[in-house]
């Protein structure tokens, strides 16, 4: 019986060794975006997230993240996030400079989503021109 139990206790460990370790926590710095399945732009998105969120980006033994993207953790979900959106500083939002009109946009969860996924095709470069 004490071996029986023993070998379940061994069987089950698997979720006991953390596979993934917490490196820091970094903030979303756009307006709103997404957690991706992939780390790809047009990859499916696990959640949205809004500016100054707080990620915890993971190290996992399993899972490599390319040149570009960060591996994370957003609340039970974890995917891929662009390095460039994310920031060491609590960055100051447009939610906080302009907190009536945002409130006043009254966005709802898909509306949110689409300005996510805006976010996310958008590319930002300084011009060239003299």
């Amino acid at each position: 019986m004490r071996i029986l139990f023993i070998f379940i206790f061994i069987l089950n460990s698997d979720h006991l060794i953390a596979k993934d370790k917490v490196m820091g926590r970094l903030y979303f710095q756009d307006f709103l975006g997404h957690v991706h399945k992939n780390p790809s732009k047009a990859s499916s998105s696990l959640t949205t997230i809004q500016c100054a969120y707080s990620v915890k980006v993971i190290e996992d033994l399993e899972v490599r993240s390319p040149k570009g993207w960060l591996y994370v953790k957003v609340g039970d979900d974890r995917g891929f996030i662009m390095s460039s959106s994310l920031s060491e500083k609590r960055p100051t939002c447009f939610q906080e400079k302009y907190p009536k009109f945002y409130l006043n946009l009254n966005l709802d969860l898909s509306e949110m989503y689409y300005w996510g996924r805006l976010t996310d095709q958008y590319l930002s470069q300084e011009s060239k021109v003299k």
